[in-house]
């Protein structure tokens, strides 16, 4: 055996449990392996892993007492409840209304935290010490199919359904990889409406906006739901902390008669609005940003 082809058995040994990390060595390569870059790229990797995981857990102690309260509360079901309410008497009222029939009534409404629970997914996650809830994290989470429905939110739905009303879900979980498992979960939960002309996921763009206007063509939106700024026809996608409190002050008449937010501390994009690329700052860097509004 060459000594260039026993340099790579070597390091595909001493690396073999490792995360691949830089250029692939070839076996009858000219030139060898050192020792020092082997030790350098394993110790590199341990040291990224132990920030993530630091990161990660931070992340879950911060989120703590925010998700406790929506896991335990009975404040938290009274608010749940008291936004159905607030609903109902919206869709009926404008199912009484004469000058809404000139197109068919619906409501628009995001789905997890407004209609779905995922509070114990998440609790038992940052119990475990991850708070990061990533992409990837979503999709192993849809895809468990115990996302739970809102206090509320089934009696709600089916009433909704009864009067006349169309019912679309506008939700950011990604179609592609979350369609059908999230169309069984809500069939399971006994939600009415539950296909591919109400279910609108996230397809190319996570801006809600076009599918808002989409369903505005064909019907007549008595109201809109949702725990984030962004499952409002606002224009809040991608603005600044401040840009979005003025807009919201902008839509102060619209909160409680054409829309309803639902209470959520754990996650939503607040948190990306804290500072510009605020979820990949270390621990240290998000305590100074978090402490600065603290004071303010």
């Amino acid at each position: 055996m060459k000594r260039s082809s026993l340099a790579w058995y070597v390091a595909v040994a001493c690396l073999g449990g490792s995360l691949c990390v830089g250029s692939v060595v070839q076996a009858d390569s000219p030139s060898t392996v050192k020792a020092s870059s082997i030790v350098s790229t394993t110790v590199t990797t341990q040291d990224d892993q132990a920030a993530l995981k630091q990161k990660q857990q931070y992340q879950a102690d911060t989120e703590t007492m925010g998700l406790l309260w929506m896991r335990t509360s009975a404040e938290y079901r009274a608010l749940a409840y008291q936004g159905y309410n607030v609903a109902m008497n919206l869709v009926k009222m404008a199912v009484a209304d004469p000058s809404h029939q000139r197109k068919p009534l619906a409501i628009v409404l995001d789905a997890d935290e407004t209609v779905v629970d995922n509070t114990k997914l998440m609790g038992e996650s940052i119990a475990n010490g991850n708070g990061r809830f990533d992409a990837p994290w979503w999709r192993q989470a849809v895809h468990q199919g115990k996302s739970q429905a809102m206090p509320g939110a089934v009696e709600f739905l089916n009433e909704v359904h009864k009067q006349g009303v169309e019912i679309f879900y506008v939700s950011n979980r990604y179609a592609p990889v979350n369609y059908d498992a999230t169309v069984q979960n809500f069939k399971e939960l006994g939600f009415p409406s539950v296909d591919k002309d109400h279910v609108l996921l996230f397809e190319k763009d996570s801006d809600k906006q076009p599918r808002f206007d989409a369903i505005a063509k064909k019907y007549s939106v008595v109201l809109y739901m949702g725990d984030n700024a962004g499952d409002f026809p606002i224009g809040t996608k991608g603005k600044t902390l401040a840009e979005r409190n003025g807009i919201i002050d902008a839509h102060k008449e619209d909160f409680g008669t054409t829309f309803v937010v639902f209470p959520n501390p754990a996650y939503g994009s607040w948190v990306s609005a804290l500072a510009k690329g605020y979820q990949n700052l270390s621990p240290e860097e998000q305590k100074q940003v978090n402490n600065q509004y603290l004071q303010q």
